[in-house]
């Protein structure tokens, strides 16, 4: 671990920033007039101006034509359709576990997460969400080989001499 900064450090440090403040000063007062500033310190600065991208909400609604309740809420006339959601809607059964308890007992929010997070993905979602999803979508379940039988193995091979021809 680095050592920390005690008194004598903060002391060592003060002096070396306060020799190189001491060292541009002499610089400049030395080789200033050599090396004149481009443009000289005039008053404040300007604030750069830029014009506005998008037109004000007046001239917005003065360009398009007014639209009517209707035209605005429906997607069909347009024939364009609302999103299709990422994630499939719970079961009647799962969305009823939110409205019983509350999290802190077990029940509730934290009864409802618990029951979601049992569904393999392709349960739970229309289409892979993210990239990485890609690799193992729709493999279904994978069985997993007993586990006694790598005990099995793991406990005789000390004892079992393998012989290479």
């Amino acid at each position: 671990m680095r050592d920390l900064l005690t008194t004598r450090d903060q002391h060592c440090w003060k002096e070396l920033i306060e020799r190189e403040a001491f060292s541009r000063v002499s610089w400049k007062v030395k080789y200033g007039h050599k090396f004149p500033r481009l443009e000289p310190c005039s008053g404040p600065r300007r604030k750069c101006i830029l014009p506005a991208i998008c037109p004000p909400k007046e001239q917005q609604e003065r360009l398009s034509p007014p639209r009517t309740q209707e035209e605005r809420t429906s997607f069909k006339k347009q024939g364009e359709g609302p999103l299709l959601k990422e994630m499939r809607p719970a079961t009647p059964k799962t969305k009823h576990l939110l409205y019983q308890g509350i999290s802190r007992e077990g029940q509730g929010r934290r009864l409802y997460l618990q029951e979601r997070k049992l569904k393999s993905p392709e349960e739970k979602f229309h289409y892979p969400v993210l990239s990485s999803w890609e690799y193992g979508w729709c493999l279904g379940k994978v069985e997993v080989p007993n586990e006694l039988v790598f005990v099995y193995l793991i406990f005789l091979s000390p004892f079992v001499q393998c012989v290479v021809c």
